[in-house]
């Protein structure tokens, strides 16, 4: 009688067993997402490379809004066409991480984008955690809306440079801190820590307060009363 109890024990292992080998794994958890790393909204970008600059973007600030949500915010011509991008990808896409190999696991969807100011609000994953050091830096703070002296940015293609700034002209700031293609978004800031801007091209920063003002006009309620991650 035992016998004939684990043969029918086995055969039902070995009917089940394929089922279970084709049963999906939970998808891995977000992990650390600071400013300064590289993303995409092409779920096949290829590594990261000069030819292929126009693939990949970097993160200007991490934090959360007034609802709690998880809010990044980059540059808008990383998924606009209008705003002087290669390839329009609409509200709702999902955004990767970027690294040397590509197109990455999943951090997030895009919210909404204003391609005049040019920047892009993408709400992260929930379990995403977020830190204020970043590769280059460390963004802790809002600076002031009309800064001066040396301002440096943060890019994944360039990295960290600095260069004293030479005008501003809302949404503008100009500076002779040098950037390149997969450096657009990057945080640009003053003071050692505190965000003034993002990477719009050479010499030229999306000014960050003209980004938070356009966001507490909008009527999708994500991103208002964004407030930068200290931790």
């Amino acid at each position: 009688m035992t016998k004939r109890v684990l043969l029918t024990a086995l055969a039902t292992f070995a009917a089940l067993a394929p089922a279970l080998a084709l049963t999906p794994t939970a998808s891995a958890a977000t992990g650390t997402v600071s400013n300064g790393i590289g993303w995409t909204a092409k779920p096949d970008a290829g590594p990261s490379n000069p030819m292929q600059n126009q693939e990949y973007c970097t993160l200007g600030v991490v934090g959360t809004d007034a609802l709690g949500n998880k809010i990044a915010i980059s540059a808008g011509h990383c998924v606009s066409e209008a705003a002087g991008g290669a390839t329009e990808f609409p509200d709702g896409s999902t955004v990767y991480r970027f690294g040397p190999s590509g197109t990455g696991d999943p951090i997030g969807t895009i919210a909404y984008r204003n391609p005049l100011i040019d920047y892009v609000v993408i709400e992260l994953n929930p379990d995403a955690v977020l830190s204020s050091d970043g590769p280059e830096a460390r963004i802790d703070s809002i600076g002031p809306s009309h800064p001066d002296g040396m301002l440096c940015k943060a890019g994944v293609r360039t990295g960290l440079t600095c260069g004293p700034i030479y005008g501003q002209e809302a949404p503008r700031i100009n500076s002779f801190a040098t950037a390149n293609g997969g450096d657009s978004g990057g945080p640009a800031f003053v003071n050692g820590s505190q965000l003034v801007g993002m990477t719009r091209g050479p010499f030229e920063f999306i000014d960050f307060s003209a980004v938070l003002g356009s966001i507490a006009t909008q009527t999708n309620p994500v991103g208002k009363g964004f407030t930068v991650t200290d931790s």
